[in-house]
């Protein structure tokens, strides 16, 4: 076995974990609030990638098609500030999301909350193409990239980027954590999370507390959208395969565990690369594949997750 080679496709699938982990804490966060699935996180996610790449290079004519032409290929002058302000606007859209779609069906069956969450999903998506287009953008790297912007280690590259989007998603998440755990509004999300009905009683807002959850949710996945912009091209249909690998993750981890989708973004991330790589009747193609025979394996030993919590049913 060429170690090299495994060593740089783990710094290679180290970069796709750091997607999958971001969007799977969004998913993680909404589901221990509300015990919602939001099928439409890759497309709220999507929609602030494109409000990153307005405040970029400002208004741009619409693109029709799939082609290439029409690319804007500028240098942004403050990658950075356009992330931030997306990831503000991104929060907004969640927050806005909670209270007009989903706050007034919190007594409603789940299904229909499934259902709501599904046509967000594909109204967000045939917005997105109205009014940008369905053709690609050129989305700029929010750290360095290219020839030369990284480390050699035992003869394999570790990229500035990666180490770059880890430290960014470690920060992100240590700020999480020192959210829930020592602030009052993180005191009242968890007391929501785990019994709504009894926070209620106590006067905790519990709409409120969900609309914040939403708006956090948000994001987390608009953070992702730009990180992976610049890798697959920006695009309406950019987050949906990232959705995807982000359940996985956040099933992996436990549905209820911020930790765990760390943990499961990481393992999806080197399964979707090492397996296909090593197992040739699989190949790349069949990249997804492992990420379920995975996802089986811890479900079949940990039906909750690797960190998520037991459900304990009273009779």
């Amino acid at each position: 076995m060429d170690y090299v080679l495994l060593l740089q496709r783990i710094f290679d699938a180290l970069f796709n974990s750091a997607i999958y982990s971001s969007l799977a804490l969004a998913l993680v966060i909404i589901f221990r609030a509300t015990g919602l699935l939001n099928f439409a996180q890759g497309e709220m996610a999507t929609f602030s990638g494109y409000i990153a790449f307005v405040f970029l290079v400002g208004p741009q004519p619409r693109l029709k098609g799939g082609g290439l032409a029409g690319l804007i290929p500028g240098v942004p002058l403050s990658v950075p500030l356009a992330v931030m302000g997306a990831v503000v606007a991104g929060m907004a859209v969640g927050a806005a999301t909670e209270k007009v779609l989903i706050r007034p069906l919190r007594n409603a069956p789940e299904l229909s909350l499934v259902n709501v969450s599904i046509g967000l999903l594909l109204v967000i998506n045939s917005l997105m193409a109205q009014w940008w287009g369905t053709g690609p953008r050129v989305f700029p790297a929010l750290f360095p990239t290219g020839a030369g912007q990284n480390f050699d280690i035992f003869g394999a590259r570790l990229r500035y980027s990666t180490i770059g989007v880890w430290a960014l998603l470690f920060v992100v998440l240590i700020c999480l954590i020192f959210l829930l755990k020592r602030t009052r509004i993180g005191l009242a999300f968890r007391a929501v999370s785990i019994n709504q009905t009894n926070s209620e009683l106590v006067g905790i807002p519990v709409g409120r507390i969900l609309m914040y959850g939403w708006a956090l949710a948000a994001g987390f996945g608009a953070l992702a959208a730009c990180i992976s912009a610049n890798s697959v091209l920006l695009e309406p249909s950019m987050m949906l395969r990232v959705l995807v690998y982000a359940f996985a993750a956040a099933t992996l981890g436990g549905l209820d565990s911020p930790k765990g989708a760390l943990v499961g973004g990481v393992i999806v991330g080197l399964s979707q690369t090492l397996i296909p790589a090593y197992v040739p009747f699989i190949g790349f193609e069949l990249s997804v594949l492992p990420v379920l025979i995975a996802m089986t394996v811890v479900l079949l030993v940990r039906p909750a997750g690797l960190y998520g919590t037991k459900r304990i049913e009273r009779v």
